[in-house]
């Protein structure tokens, strides 16, 4: 092939994360660029920030795979005054196109889940869900770490994957050993009673609100916070998932993972 359209890239990786395992609510797939454009240098990001877009124009990237889709609401007004605004602007002025995986991918095999509980060493992995398929494993994963771990062995081990100095736990009364995980990434919280019937040690998901806690701290079982931006794994990931696809299909397309951390926290 001498030239790969953004549909060729499109269709391989509807294959792999196919949009049919997507929420109802989810705008995933095409939201920026011709579907007949040119592909020659990709790039993937969790989201698509200014940064990454300027780091994507400085580079000379036209393609940007982002796990959070960039338009979740309806555009009322083009007000280039508006600094989201200005980012799309941006984006349509360079030709850079944007395409976004994001629960398709979450639930798919090989996808979110499946990676961070790879990151942190589970084996046995298994389905959160317990009448998953192999067409819809659905959300969530459950692992054991390879040997049971104390308490401060395992905030140890999370505070060292994830690059924090302290984590928020969610636990009524701490147990003597830690071994099995259950881990949703993104905000999970929503699947709490799913995860309390599987018997785990240790639940790890982000954005738990206050209320949630407080319903949380009644299960018997440790629950972290572990933020939101554990997902940015999707960057180094999916670079190596579409360097494969690459590499097969003998294309001369380029990619890489953001060098950014746009991460919106800071732990002081």
């Amino acid at each position: 092939m001498t030239q790969v359209t953004f549909q060729n890239l499109i269709d391989a990786l509807n294959e792999l994360y196919p949009p049919t395992l997507a929420e109802d609510w989810d705008p995933i797939g095409l939201h920026f660029g011709d579907p007949k454009a040119p592909v020659n240098k990709i790039m993937t990001t969790l989201d698509v920030r200014h940064a990454v877009v300027d780091e994507a124009i400085k580079l000379g990237v036209d393609t940007i795979i982002a796990h959070h889709p960039l338009l979740f609401q309806p555009i009322q007004r083009f007000d280039i005054s508006s600094l989201t605004n200005q980012l799309y602007a941006k984006l349509i002025k360079h030709d850079i196109k944007v395409f976004a995986m994001h629960t398709n991918l979450d639930i798919a095999h090989n996808g979110m889940n499946d990676w961070l509980a790879e990151q942190l060493g589970l084996i046995n992995i298994r389905e959160l869900d317990v009448q998953a398929t192999d067409e819809l494993p659905g959300l969530g994963r459950i692992g054991q770490l390879a040997t049971p771990l104390s308490r401060t062995a395992l905030l140890d081990l999370l505070k060292s994957t994830y690059q924090r100095n302290e984590l928020p736990i969610i636990e009524k009364t701490p147990q003597e050993s830690y071994q099995t995980i259950a881990i949703i990434g993104g905000s999970g919280s929503s699947l709490m009673e799913a995860v309390a019937s599987q018997d785990v040690d240790v639940f790890l998901t982000g954005d738990i609100t206050y209320h949630t806690a407080q319903a949380l701290e009644d299960i018997p079982m440790m629950t972290v916070d572990v933020g939101h931006y554990t997902e940015s794994i999707f960057a180094k990931k999916a670079a190596e998932v579409i360097q494969l696809l690459v590499n097969e299909k003998q294309w001369p397309v380029t990619v890489q993972a953001t060098e950014l951390n746009i991460n919106p926290f800071r732990y002081e």
